[in-house]
Formats: structure tokens, sequence, C-alpha cells
């Protein structure tokens, strides 16, 4: 067998070691130890010492195989550990959407409108709870989500026993973010909080009510 004809043997055999190692199938040793062994026949061949016969041809890849594909104990490669960790979305609610930033929430408008307490018990009918800002990053993106449905204020997460207490969540614990309040913010008897267009929040009496709010499973 000349010496062209094994150049295009080798370089289908790198190819096919390009693709396997560019699927994450081979590690970086397997790879550098089937390119030395097809290298090596190469350099082999163009200098003349040794001409390849069929069953040499038939022998070298075979060899080349064995050492590039991975054995069952060395794990799983990166495409493998991919596949393994990826988990469907949980946000399957109905009426539910996945936000980029503000997670598995509903934008919900009613009439007649309901007090916070009752926008509360609403959520909870969902299996959810009225969504909690977290940082002014999910602020802004409130206020995004307000502007695409008319700009209407939202009843969210926040309310406390008197208008001195602090600020809490429904589960007990400190609001983890507080915007700035429109007007004052120690106004008797405004123990529940209310989102605006603007970016800014209002402390709100529990007994008004309201036609929006966001939840958030």
């Amino acid at each position: 067998m000349g010496p062209l004809r094994l150049k295009y043997i080798v370089f289908i055999l790198l190819s096919t070691n390009q693709m396997i190692v560019t699927s994450a199938a081979v590690s970086k040793e397997r790879m550098l130890l089937a390119t030395g062994i097809a290298a090596g026949a190469l350099l082999a061949s163009q200098s003349g010492y040794y001409t390849f016969s069929p069953e040499a041809i038939a022998l070298l890849t075979s060899l080349i195989l064995v050492t590039v594909l991975p054995s069952a104990d060395e794990g799983v490669g990166p495409r493998d550990v991919f596949i393994a960790t990826e988990t469907p979305s949980t946000c399957t609610t109905s009426g539910y959407a996945l936000h980029p930033v503000l997670g598995c929430i509903r934008y919900y408008t009613v009439n007649p409108k309901l007090t916070p307490p009752q926008w509360k018990a609403k959520c909870a009918e969902d299996g959810g709870k009225l969504i909690l800002i977290n940082s002014e990053k999910e602020n802004q993106e409130l206020v995004k989500l307000l502007e695409q449905n008319g700009g209407s204020d939202s009843v969210i997460q926040g309310s406390r026993k008197t208008s001195s207490s602090p600020w809490l969540t429904d589960a007990g614990a400190p609001l983890p973010y507080t915007a700035d309040f429109l007007g004052l913010s120690n106004v008797s008897g405004a123990l529940n909080i209310l989102a605006s267009s603007s970016g800014k929040w209002v402390n709100v009496d529990p007994s008004n009510t309201f036609s929006t709010a966001v939840c958030e499973i």
C-alpha cells in the first residue's frame, strides 16, 4: 500500500477522533495518545521505513479506536452530566409563567377589588403567595411588568403590626429589600405595601381594596 493512500486513511482516523472529542466522549489524555499513534504511523510511511499491509492498517485502526473510546468505569462526560442534571420547569400551575428574574409568577386583575389580606388568600388558593421583592433588580422588573399591563399598582408582600414596626414578609422575617416610599412611611394604620409603576412603594391600609396583585409559586 502506497504512502499517499495511507495518508488518507490516517486523515480519516484523525477526523473521526476529532469528532468524538467534540462530543466530549474522550479525555485529553486519550486524544493525545491516539494522535501520537496515528502521527507515528504517518511519519514511518513518509520516511519509507514501513509499508503498511491491509492487516497492519486494520490493526492500527483497532488500536486507535480502543485508545480513543472511554471505558465503562471512567464516569460520564460533560454532555452526560448536562443531561443528568437537566430538570423540567416547575412552573406548571395554570395561569403562571416563568419570568427570567421574578420566577414563576401570575399577574392578577380582579373585579371586585380585594384587600391585601384577601389577595394573600387568593394567591394561597393557587398554592402560592404574594410576590416577595428581594432586590432593586427585581423591583425594576416588577415595574416593567406593571407597565406592560397598563401601569396598575400591585399588592406585594410586606406587612407590619403597627405604623412604627419593621416591615415583615408573610413568613415573619424582615423584608430582604425595601424601595423608597411615596409620602410618609409611618402613616397610622398603613400596614401593607403597594408597589407602584413608578418604582416606589406605598404603604396602605389593610382595609383598602385593589384590583391588581402579583402572585408567585
